[in-house]
Formats: C-alpha cells, sequence, structure tokens
C-alpha cells in the first residue's frame, strides 16, 4: 500500500474499482468534499493515475488487490484504518462483464469469474469495513448494481444475476447492520459512456445506438452523474436512506 499524506482529520472513504469509470469519478467526488480516500483497483498505474487526480483530498491510500480473493480487503482496510483512525464510508464499485452472451452461450469461466469478482467480492469488501462500522456505531455502505440487475436484459446471462444478487446482498446488509447504524444502499447505473464503454458504443450499428438512447429519455450517463448520487448516500443528507436500489440510469427503467 502508498500513502500520500495530507490530512487525517477529515472523514474516510474506500472505494473499489478506482482505477478508471464510474470509480475515478467517485474518487474526485469524495476528494472534492474533502474525505481521506483508499483506492482499490488490480491495477497499480490506473490508481496512481487517479490519485494524482485528487488535489482536494485527504490522506490517500492506494492498494493493487483483487477484492475477492480471501483476506486482502481485511488486511488493505485495516493498515488504511491503522492510517485514517476509522472508515465512514465504503464504495463496493468493483466489478467485471467478460463476456456478453445468452444462457446458452456463456461460458463456465466467465459465468464463474462474473459471480466471484461482482458478488463474493463485493461480500469481502463489506466484510472488511464491517467491524470497523460497528465499533463506531455508524458508517454507510454502497454497492454497485446495474440496470442489468433489475430488468431483463439480452445477453447478460452472467452479468444481470450477479447484480441482481449484489442488490439482495445490499438489502440484506441494510436490515442486519441498521441497530449498528449502518445504512447499505445500491446504486444502478443505466449505460454510462466510460473508457470502456465508449469502445462498445462506437462499435455498435447506428440504429442499435439510436435505439439505446432513446431508451434512456435524459439520454447516456457519465460517470460524474453516478458518482454524485454515491456521494449523497455517504453524506448526513440521506441518513434516513436505507436498503434502497437507486436507479441512476437517465429514465431507462421507466419504461
Amino acid at each position: 500500500m502508498n500513502t500520500k499524506s495530507s490530512s487525517s482529520s477529515a472523514p474516510a472513504v474506500v472505494i473499489t474499482g478506482a482505477g478508471s469509470g464510474i470509480g475515478r469519478a467517485t474518487a474526485l467526488a469524495f476528494a472534492d468534499d474533502g474525505w481521506q480516500l483508499l483506492l482499490v483497483g488490480r491495477r497499480w498505474a490506473k490508481l496512481e493515475e487517479t490519485a494524482s487526480l485528487l488535489s482536494n483530498a485527504g490522506d490517500v491510500a492506494i492498494a493493487d488487490l483483487d477484492v475477492a480473493a480471501p483476506g486482502a480487503m481485511k488486511d488493505a482496510v485495516a493498515a488504511f484504518v491503522r492510517q485514517s483512525g476509522q472508515v465512514q464510508a465504503l464504495v463496493a464499485n468493483a466489478g467485471i462483464n467478460p463476456q456478453r452472451a445468452n444462457a446458452t452461450d456463456t461460458r463456465d469461466e466467465y459465468w464463474d469469474e462474473t459471480l466471484r469478482v461482482n458478488l463474493t467480492g463485493t461480500h469481502r469488501t463489506c466484510q472488511a469495513v464491517l467491524p470497523y462500522m460497528q465499533e463506531q456505531k455508524s458508517g454507510a455502505i454502497v454497492t454497485l448494481g446495474s440496470i442489468a440487475g433489475q430488468v431483463g436484459m439480452a445477453d447478460r446471462a452472467a452479468y444481470g444475476p450477479s447484480k441482481a444478487a449484489v442488490i439482495e446482498y445490499t438489502r440484506n446488509l441494510a436490515v442486519d447492520y441498521a441497530g449498528d447504524g449502518i445504512r447499505a444502499n445500491c446504486v444502478c447505473p443505466g449505460f454510462v459512456v466510460t473508457d470502456i464503454n465508449r469502445q462498445w458504443l462506437e462499435a455498435l450499428p447506428k440504429e442499435r445506438y439510436a435505439e439505446l438512447v432513446r431508451k434512456h429519455p435524459l439520454g447516456l450517463g457519465s460517470p460524474e452523474d453516478v458518482a454524485a448520487a454515491i456521494l449523497f448516500l455517504c453524506q448526513p443528507g440521506s441518513r434516513w436512506i436505507t436498503g434502497v436500489d437507486l436507479s441512476v440510469d437517465g429514465g431507462f427503467t421507466t419504461h
């Protein structure tokens, strides 16, 4: 773990999948709000790029690891808490979608890896922060679902169920830990234009791209749109919100 020190008096947040896309935008949003951050991801160089953008943050720590690996998140969070003194929020954003396919065509290795990272990784990430939040009797957890976990979508045979499971897992967290002052909510983005998705979107036939945009009454989203919702759910103004799967989707799920 690497640390860039600034101030240790600010609230602290753990963000997984922080090297790009929604995770990077979320890190920027929390930094602009003055938080200390632990940035977690698989690619050290990408995490360093994110950290270099966080000029308004408190202390910033980096951990490159596999969120689903047993014990990896617990060790990283423990080191971060020794530095920050506490952890007020968790954003469990790390996830993958390695194969867009129906059930017949979904390969076993992609099914297993999608569930391992998206569901087991979320679970082990939450396990890592919960003891600290229980001790301080407060905390906000935001997991990342997807509209693919809320509605049926073509060629999401592994990804959709993995995100539906994350939504239900989050509801269980909300019930189990409310007595400890811990809130848990799930943000479900629509189609967001990230660096990875941009390549896929640009490869779509014009008619299919236009149809996809039409399904979002407010148009396609940006990582910053999702990050703003995540930050709100970790702030005092959302103190009476828990167990929610919040669609941040430009109106996609209104259909």
